[in-house]
């Protein structure tokens, strides 16, 4: 393999440039760094993140739901707070109050009676009726039909 494959002028080039390159992007939260503190105060107020993204475009700042979530969280260091699945079930229990129908009566409960003793009985095979099985419709056999009935 040759290992000059690239032409020394076209190495002069990219090195020429790569030293005179600057990194000019911003980072992608800084037009809204200087809005950290209402950004905090509105999500204090429960405001949702899309709610958020919705007033900064309409304020001219171009901003998603979820450009807003990103900054949330990294710069405001917001974290998803989740309940346990068992304070789920609590609160959707509170909520929710049981009606008398749904609600069993303890009083009504009554025994099962024990299950019979059985032997094991071998199963019988199914008797074939025909020879021929068809996986489609079950169509009338003429020719399988008593003599003198018909459909």
């Amino acid at each position: 393999m040759n290992k000059n494959a690239i032409p020394t002028e076209a190495l002069d080039r990219f090195r020429a440039a790569a030293s005179q390159y600057t990194h000019s992007a911003k980072s992608r939260a800084s037009r809204l760094l200087t809005l950290k503190d209402d950004i905090a105060a509105l999500r204090k107020r429960g405001i949702s993140y899309r709610a958020i993204g919705e007033l900064l475009t309409q304020s001219g700042i171009p901003a998603s739901d979820t450009c807003v979530n990103n900054f949330c969280h990294r710069v405001l260091k917001e974290r998803l707070v989740r309940k346990s699945s068992a304070k789920r079930r609590a609160s959707r229990h509170a909520n929710h109050p049981a009606s008398p129908k749904t609600t069993p009566d303890a009083s009504a409960k009554t025994k099962l009676p024990p299950a019979p003793a059985t032997t094991p009985k071998p199963t019988p095979m199914p008797a074939e009726t025909s020879a021929f099985a068809s996986r489609g419709p079950r169509i009338a056999k003429v020719e399988m039909l008593p003599p003198g009935e018909e459909i």
